[in-house]
């Protein structure tokens, strides 16, 4: 078989290709940890690409890659007649493109980062003690093992990495994690369905004014309250207490609701926000008393794409590893973002973090002993002023958050983290995080996760 001078040309042109393709790896970054702060740190990772050069970010669940070029590296569009492809895609123009032109992030030796939450904040301790964890790449937009390049930095986490349960912890090495200098905000989030039902069992009894209606979610005093002894109730190792045995009857107090299944979304062992609900809510580890976690799911009983327990007694207990699969659920989609179900019938809870807000969306954010989290209103441009879900921590009433911290390993990943928290700090668009300086003026719980803490 004998090719044209232009197919030649090509395939020459696609070998060449094949071998500058993406920065070299010693320019790739590769991180694990917390997914309640991913949407900041992407900002924060965008704004250091300095002009004229141009970031771009590959998001597909989990998965996050912000790559620094001469030139913005679109995806490719989507495949004709397929509807569902709002998430990555292939770059034909990154694929192609020379080392030489991707760009250097200001301050730091990398044109690329990429970022997994799967495993939440203790995937920073994990990644630094050899754990495997697979990264998206851009030029397939799928995710690979990490072995076929890059340089390992650690992460973050929502709170000290000690805080986690010592079986979590296990065997791995605790590098020193301090703070990177934001607070997370963290909430009780409600579908839709349950939602409903909390606001009209608190009106009718009297404790939401009979002037509110359930769309009334920027008014404090309309948005229905769940108690800390409640959502304690609900994530307590403790099949036999009230929670349990009465299903949504619990928390609506209607004998109409005595044994409907009410969804509990934990997410796993090694999620930060899971840590930092077992601290709030149940004490680990800060209480002298401290109330033990209903496990997490490990039967394989799938339900909407989600692995969940065999329900226990009313309850059902479903495993989330990011965020996103807990508001999936709460939405009533499954992990591929089709809608399931019967969208009245989903009566389901969980805790997720502050960064996220409710507008455009199925679930509602709940009062936390009386106090919301926020602006329940639609949030500022992700480029404008935003207290969104942090000005209630600011003025004191709220008190559901911890301040993050950051783990490198060694002394030139603490410089690359000490780049990112002097960005964090600098932006103010951040979204459910407070900075270090609004802590130091206002009401922090001195720095650590059992200090101040009121599970204490």
């Amino acid at each position: 078989m004998q090719f044209s001078k232009i197919a030649l040309a090509v395939v020459a042109a696609c070998a060449a290709a094949g071998v500058t393709a993406a920065p070299n790896a010693s320019r790739i970054a590769l991180s694990a940890g917390s997914s309640s702060i991913q949407n900041n740190l992407r900002l924060a990772v965008e704004s250091l690409c300095k002009a004229p050069n141009v970031a771009t970010s590959f998001v597909k669940g989990n998965f996050t890659t912000v790559v620094c070029a001469d030139v913005s590296l679109p995806m490719e569009p989507c495949p004709q007649y397929q509807s569902n492809c709002s998430v990555a895609r292939p770059s034909a123009l990154y694929s192609s493109k020379p080392n030489a032109q991707f760009k250097n992030f200001a301050g730091l030796p990398f044109a690329e980062i990429r970022f997994n939450s799967t495993n939440g904040s203790f995937g920073s301790v994990q990644i630094l003690n050899g754990v495997p964890f697979e990264f998206l790449d851009p030029s397939t937009a799928r995710t690979n093992d990490p072995t076929l390049g890059g340089v390992v930095i650690g992460g973050i986490s929502d709170i000290e990495i000690d805080r986690f349960p010592a079986s979590t912890i296990g065997a791995n090495t605790l590098f020193a994690n301090p703070k990177i200098g934001v607070a997370q905000t963290f909430g009780v989030a409600a579908s839709a369905a349950l939602y409903t039902k909390m606001f009209d069992a608190q009106k009718l009894a009297g404790k939401i004014p009979a002037v509110c209606t359930v769309n009334d979610t920027a008014l404090p005093y309309c948005i229905p309250n769940i108690a800390k002894a409640q959502m304690a109730t609900i994530m307590a190792a403790n099949e036999f207490n009230q929670a349990w045995v009465k299903g949504l009857e619990f928390l609506t107090n209607d004998p109409a609701d005595n044994a409907v299944e009410l969804r509990y979304v934990r997410r796993v062992d090694t999620s930060g926000t899971q840590a930092a609900a077992q601290n709030y809510f149940l004490g680990q580890p800060c209480a002298a008393n401290q109330l033990s976690i209903v496990a997490e799911p490990t039967t394989v009983d799938r339900v909407g794409g989600f692995i969940a327990n065999a329900k226990i007694e009313n309850i059902r207990v479903y495993a989330a590893p990011g965020t996103g699969e807990v508001l999936a659920q709460l939405n009533n989609v499954d992990a591929d973002g089709v809608a399931v179900g019967i969208q009245a019938g989903v009566y389901a809870l969980g805790v997720v973090s502050g960064e996220n807000n409710q507008t455009g969306q199925n679930w509602r954010w709940l009062r936390v002993d009386g106090a919301p989290i926020g602006e329940n209103a639609a949030p500022g441009s992700s480029r404008g002023p935003q207290v969104t879900n942090t000005n209630t921590l600011m003025d004191g009433s709220y008190s559901f958050y911890y301040e993050a911290t950051y783990i490198g390993g060694n002394t030139q990943n603490e410089n690359y983290w000490d780049t990112i928290r002097s960005q964090l700090q600098s932006m103010p668009w951040l979204r459910g995080l407070a900075t270090q300086a609004t802590l130091d003026s206002g009401y922090n719980k001195g720095g650590a996760t059992c200090m101040g803490s009121s599970s204490n």
